[in-house]
């Protein structure tokens, strides 16, 4: 248990150090030139998150590329040590519950699907 409780504090140590975090995804994408057909332009980024029910896009500028890309690997990263804090939690949980309890005593009983005899009735 007491390493569980180590993996939890070394989980919330890395998860504190992350600076910067992003939402969604950053695209690369090229354009044909009209002037040079052989050659492309770009490459132009576009910077895309689901906010508010909608596929939300932005430009971001090439020297701000790399910046965004770092900072949504560090909301994936911040998201896997979220699950396995998660996971410890759970596992620390499951073992403060002792091991011998037992279900509650009474048993029900089973319905019969049978009807039941007739009766007769001697008035």
């Amino acid at each position: 248990m007491n390493s569980l409780l180590h993996k939890r504090q070394q989980l919330l140590q890395q998860m504190e150090q992350i600076q910067r975090m992003e939402r969604g995804s950053l695209q690369t994408e090229t354009r044909p030139s009209l002037r040079h057909p052989d050659h492309d332009r770009g490459p132009y980024f576009k910077h895309q998150v689901w906010e508010a029910g909608q596929n939300k896009t932005r430009r971001i500028p090439a020297d701000q590329a790399e910046a965004v890309t770092q900072a949504i690997e560090g909301r994936k990263t911040f998201e896997k040590l979220a699950a396995e804090f998660i996971d410890a939690t759970v596992l620390l949980t499951r073992a403060e519950i002792p091991k011998d309890s037992k279900k509650n005593g009474t048993k029900s009983r089973r319905l019969s699907k049978r009807k039941p005899p007739a009766t007769l009735n001697n008035s």
